[in-house]
């Protein structure tokens, strides 16, 4: 009996003698198998099988022509993995030698009988079946350990490589071939993180599940802290060498660091804050009792003397301000602002602030982006930024200022150190002497004071961090010893403006119109942002109705077009239309909806004779009719 499995199974008989080949294929036949063809050459042989998939060869050994059975086998075998089964009346050694070299499934010496057939075509199938499980299992493994995000190292149990995977590549700078069969602590140049000596080999020093922290530099020199876990490599009783778990923690590093430095930066503020109430108390009596010593006193001298009196206090009276903005008791007035328009205000203070050795320049993305804070404080930012800059460079330098927007994806590393979602990116970065890595572990401390290029002194940068931590964002500093140093303040953005400078429409005199896009669900406003910039529009973005009617109250220039969708959180598009109508008389309206007109209106909204484009839609009317809308407009305002 067979299955219906080896019922399918398709052999091809190669055999240059047609009476042994016709016998041979009517007993494969009777014991169940298909042999769809028979091949009397090496070459065809190799021919029938490009062109049909056989399950297995049998194969003379001696065949007529230039190619005999086992150079065919060769071919089959590098090219095809077909698996091959000798059938030969020569058992000499030689032979026997040149054919092993092939790895043959098996060999059945001529005459044939049925038994010997039988046995070795089912051991033959049976084998090559395991061979393709075990290439599917080892194809899966490698994938994985190649997919994994751990740097994985295999050794055997001499302590030579044996594998390496991309990510181990990357760390150590050696790729699989050239590491393999090398020994393991020649690859990985570990040493230890508290000594910085070499480390011993972590396969013999670390214990079973226990993971620790070292050094590793690479080839090239690059040094990157990393965590290691050693496991045996073993099946059953017999171990085949161990496998290294090597873990990049930069990242974990930063994350941590940032945590210290925003729980010891809380903690100074506590402290400042009430420092700051105990001391206004007392500088209240002082400037009391000092503006009646004012009014009192008649001798110049002594009067002289409460004025200066007064003045310290009014002076101690400021740095106690310092300390609400640090422990952020101060109340802050927020508001949205364009960052680049707020840039460009700051810009004669801060080339003033910087002297004349000192040039400043600035560097705007594309896109302009709206940020919700306090404009004082954010003036009071790059003033403090600024200040440091010039102190580090006292010879003479550049100070560079950008801003651009960028989105972080969830599902993208940064998401680690930053919440997903649309910031406005504004880098402050000059050409000084830079700090050192113990220096920028405690740049953000107030009252920390060095001798590298003034950076770090008093409560400037501690303010810094204090005010962008208030409005939501983050603040990084990086820098190296005499290359400069840069920092990068990441605010949220609620909302962009894209503008095509220079260009007017068709007739050469009106200018650009301008399209407010609101959307709150992220996909839909990338592609509507796509459609409108390709149809040469300027955009202005919100991801909601409440950041639309800040930016609309913010923005300047005449706002042409409303696109926004009709059911939102919070308030919807029908009502921000009636909001900005006041203030935009002239602005046109389309809204976009998923939902059907009676749907809108059993859900009480009621759109009447509104314009609305109905979810889904093609790019070409979205364009065509926020461009009727625009031609409306236009001959409304002729």
């Amino acid at each position: 009996m067979h299955t219906a499995e080896e019922v399918k199974k398709q052999i091809l008989v190669v055999e240059d003698e047609g009476l042994i080949a016709a016998d041979i294929r009517r007993r494969l036949e009777r014991l169940g198998y298909s042999v769809p063809a028979i091949a009397r050459s090496g070459e065809e042989a190799i021919e029938c099988a490009r062109s049909t998939p056989f399950d297995l060869v049998l194969m003379d050994i001696r065949l007529k022509g230039d190619m005999d059975g086992i150079a065919a086998a060769q071919t089959l075998k590098s090219e095809l993995e077909t698996p091959v089964v000798y059938m030969t009346a020569h058992s000499d050694q030689d032979t026997l030698d040149r054919a092993k070299v092939t790895e043959p499934f098996g060999y059945i010496l001529k005459p044939v009988g049925d038994g010997d057939l039988r046995s070795a075509v089912q051991i033959s199938l049976y084998k090559a079946e395991m061979e393709r499980r075990l290439r599917t299992s080892e194809a899966w493994l490698s994938t994985t350990l190649r997919s994994v995000g751990d740097a994985i190292v295999a050794t055997n149990t001499d302590g030579e490589i044996v594998f390496l995977n991309a990510v181990a590549e990357e760390l150590t700078g050696w790729s699989s071939n050239d590491a393999h069969g090398c020994l393991l602590m020649d690859v990985l140049g570990l040493f230890e993180e508290s000594t910085r000596l070499p480390a011993k080999n972590p396969v013999f020093d670390l214990f079973a599940g226990e993971n620790r922290i070292y050094t590793l530099v690479s080839k090239a020199g690059k040094r990157t802290p990393v965590e290691i876990g050693c496991f045996e490599n073993r099946a059953g009783d017999e171990v085949w060498g161990a496998v290294l778990v090597v873990r990049d923690i930069t990242a974990r590093r930063d994350m941590e660091g940032r945590l210290m430095q925003s729980q010891r930066m809380e903690a100074i503020a506590n402290l400042a804050g009430g420092l700051a109430h105990d001391f206004n108390n007392q500088l209240t009596v002082i400037l009391g009792y000092a503006d009646e010593l004012c009014g009192r006193l008649s001798d110049a001298a002594d009067k002289e003397a409460a004025h200066e009196i007064r003045q310290a206090a009014s002076l101690a009276g400021s740095l106690t301000g310092q300390l609400l903005t640090l422990s952020r008791r101060d109340v802050a007035r927020s508001e949205v602002l364009d960052l680049n328009d707020l840039i460009c205000e700051m810009q004669p203070l801060l080339s003033h602030s910087l002297g004349r050795s000192r040039l400043l320049a600035t560097d705007f993305g594309p896109a302009r982006g709206f940020v919700r804070a306090d404009r004082n404080q954010l003036k009071q930012v790059l003033l403090n930024l600024a200040l440091n800059a010039r102190d580090a460079m006292p010879s003479g330098g550049e100070l560079r200022i950008g801003s651009s927007t960028v989105e972080i994806d969830g599902e993208t590393p940064a998401a680690r150190l930053y919440r997903p979602g649309v910031y406005v990116r504004l880098t402050v970065t000059d050409t000084g002497e830079g700090m050192s890595p113990e220096t920028l572990a405690r740049v953000f401390e107030p009252f920390f004071t060095t001798k590298e290029a003034g950076f770090g002194t008093g409560l400037g940068l501690a303010i810094v961090h204090s005010i962008i931590a208030q409005s939501g964002g983050y603040i990084n500093a990086n820098s190296e010893m005499r290359r400069g140093t840069s920092f990068e303040i990441m605010l949220p953005c609620v909302g962009t403006f894209r503008g095509l400078d220079g260009v007017t429409n068709e007739t050469g005199a009106d200018p650009v119109p301008t399209v407010l896009l609101v959307e709150d669900e992220d996909r839909v406003r990338r592609l509507m942002h796509g459609y409108l910039e390709r149809g040469g529009y300027q955009l202005l973005e919100a991801r909601n109705a409440d950041e639309a009617e800040l930016i609309a109250e913010v923005y300047r220039e005449p706002i042409h077009v409303l696109v926004t969708d009709i059911l939102m959180p919070g308030i919807t598009g029908l009502q921000l239309a009636e909001r900005l109508a006041p203030l935009r008389p002239a602005m046109k309206v389309l809204f976009v909806t998923g939902y059907r007109h009676d749907t809108l209106e059993h859900q009480g909204v009621f759109i009447g004779d509104a314009n609305v484009l109905t979810k889904p839609f093609p790019g070409s009317e979205l364009l065509k009719r926020v461009g009727m809308l625009v031609n409306r407009q236009t001959l409304l305002a002729r």
